[in-house]
């Protein structure tokens, strides 16, 4: 995947990862509604985009791509329903100070200490940092990755998903919800 970085100047490859991050939030046992939230997607974009927002408030970061979607859930069995969806911000931008892994690391501590589960934390060969947390309280997943050429240091893609909702008004419009630049 191909993609033009104004900051960088040049053309960069991240090897499939933001293919995957369209997918990666696809809700396990989507078809289990009695425990599920219902509520429209725009209620679920107006309560997630802020925590979003705040957790990228803490980083020092430009951003180059910013996008919200509708996603399909899917179930166990790779089911899909109409009605079944998940609210996807995906971000990519670069580190202003070219210190990217220092503040993921930070955003670790801070997930840490608010009691995140964390699921991943590592360091790549690279230098690159990768860091999925998922916040109890709200079962919203945050995560953020770096170590992409050609600005290792600098270059940042996250993508936060919430857990999977039942539409009250029945189908869903899936996609772009709002898509803005750095």
């Amino acid at each position: 995947m191909r993609f033009h970085n104004p900051t960088l100047g040049r053309h960069a490859r991240l090897p499939g990862v933001l293919a995957c991050m369209l997918i990666a939030g696809a809700c396990a046992g989507a078809t289990d509604t009695d425990s599920m939230d219902t509520k429209n997607t725009q209620q679920a974009v107006a309560e997630f985009l802020p925590q979003v927002e705040s957790a990228l408030g803490a980083l020092a970061v430009d951003r180059e791509s910013f996008e919200v979607r509708a996603n399909r859930c899917e179930g166990r069995q790779g089911e899909t329903r109409d009605d079944l969806y998940y609210i996807w911000v995906g971000l990519r931008g670069t580190a202003r100070g070219n210190d990217i892994a220092n503040q993921i690391g930070q955003a670790h501590a801070r997930w840490q200490a608010a009691g995140w589960e964390i699921t991943r934390f590592r360091t790549l060969d690279n230098g690159g940092v990768n860091l999925t947390a998922t916040d109890p309280a709200t079962g919203n997943t945050f995560t953020l990755d770096s170590g992409f050429q050609p600005a290792p240091d600098a270059y940042v893609v996250g993508f936060f998903n919430t857990p999977c909702f039942q539409s009250p008004e029945g189908r869903v419009d899936f996609g772009t919800v709002s898509r803005r630049g750095g």
